[in-house]
């Protein structure tokens, strides 16, 4: 789906059509561009009018009333992952004098090209983002318009930014052991889109240590939540997946291990609806913890992200970055809280 926002073209757009770099636009555009030749500054301009581009007003009046924002461009801010990551980063940003834009790009890479575009032309002190894709192609304009940016919770290739995100090799293994030592052999996973590092390291770690085991077996539910839209739509659709999963297999799984917390309230709840007991019937492990999850009869077992520390230390890198932008780059792990409850019961 393409997003349509208030400009037509996009920086990308006008530096093709003007054989530039996106950052030589960025500055003429923005107002910054006393180091860009005339010729350069012309081309910008010229490629600018013949393609329509329009400045976004508002979100010029915004940054005039709220000088050294930070964006922050996220996949779902509806998702409590994200939410409170977005906290996190904007008490830490309040307390150095910094207001927080947050954009909300449902996994789109056409709306994620767009707010990227839009924190370069407004020329924001900094950028956290979570992008869609591990290539960096998107993301390096930034670095090139002098913009200090962090990844959070996904990395690119190349690590050419400071990133931080949790251990999900660790927090996977030790749930899908936790399933394989209640005697569990068919475990299905659903994830969501591989694309994105969280989903393709924790798939990666569930596949190796089931298949550590002689006679377990991993069947993926993954293909139906790619283009998944919202937190909504993504709890329906894995929910009917678990569901298919278990009616339509040869050797329905046993156990369930869901990639986040979105993944797991959908599985909960079909689970529930069928009339399928946990951990009775079937076991049901999953990344991140919500409240309700404790409050269960059988509690699930769950490996919490540190989703605070997570938005500080991002906040903390870029404020870092921006009082040494010369500094090495600083990847940064944090491990998951592996929380063993009673929803693995005993295998079949």
């Amino acid at each position: 789906m393409d997003y349509k926002g208030p400009s037509v073209a996009t920086y990308e757009d006008i530096a093709r059509a003007a054989g530039v770099s996106t950052a030589t636009v960025s500055r003429v555009l923005s107002g910054n561009g006393s180091a860009v030749s005339a010729a350069r500054t012309e081309k910008v301009r010229r490629a600018a009018a013949a393609l329509g581009y329009r400045s976004n007003r508002a979100a010029r009046t915004l940054r005039r009333r709220q000088a050294d924002a930070v964006g922050l461009v996220f996949s779902d801010v509806e998702n409590p992952f994200f939410a409170s990551i977005a906290r996190a980063v904007e008490d830490v940003a309040a307390r150095r004098g910094h207001a927080v834009v947050l954009c909300n790009t449902d996994e789109d890479l056409e709306r994620e090209r767009f707010y990227l575009d839009l924190m370069m032309e407004e020329q924001v002190a900094g950028v956290i983002v979570a992008p869609s894709t591990e290539t960096p192609d998107r993301l390096l304009p930034l670095a090139d318009a002098g913009i200090p940016t962090v990844t959070v919770d996904r990395t690119l290739q190349g690590n050419p930014f400071d990133s931080v995100l949790v251990d999900n090799r660790a927090g996977t293994e030790a749930l899908v052991r936790d399933l394989l030592d209640h005697r569990h052999r068919r475990i299905a996973a659903i994830i969501g889109t591989t694309a994105a590092t969280p989903s393709r390291e924790r798939l990666d770690a569930c596949a190796q240590t089931v298949a550590s085991v002689p006679g377990a077996s991993l069947v993926v539910g993954e293909g139906k939540l790619r283009d998944a839209v919202g937190t909504a739509r993504t709890m329906a659709l894995a929910g009917r997946l678990a569901l298919e999963l278990l009616e339509t297999s040869a050797e329905p799984p046993t156990a369930f291990f869901c990639g986040n917390a979105v993944i797991l309230q959908g599985v909960l709840g079909a689970l529930h609806s069928a009339g399928q007991r946990v951990p009775d019937d079937v076991a049901l492990v999953g990344f991140d913890d919500l409240p309700l999850f404790a409050l269960l009869e059988r509690p699930l077992t769950v490996a919490a992200q540190p989703t605070e520390e997570l938005g500080r230390t991002a906040a903390e890198l870029l404020f870092q970055r921006m009082d040494d932008p010369a500094a090495a780059t600083r990847g940064v792990r944090l491990r998951p809280d592996v929380r063993f409850r009673h929803s693995c019961g005993g295998g079949h």
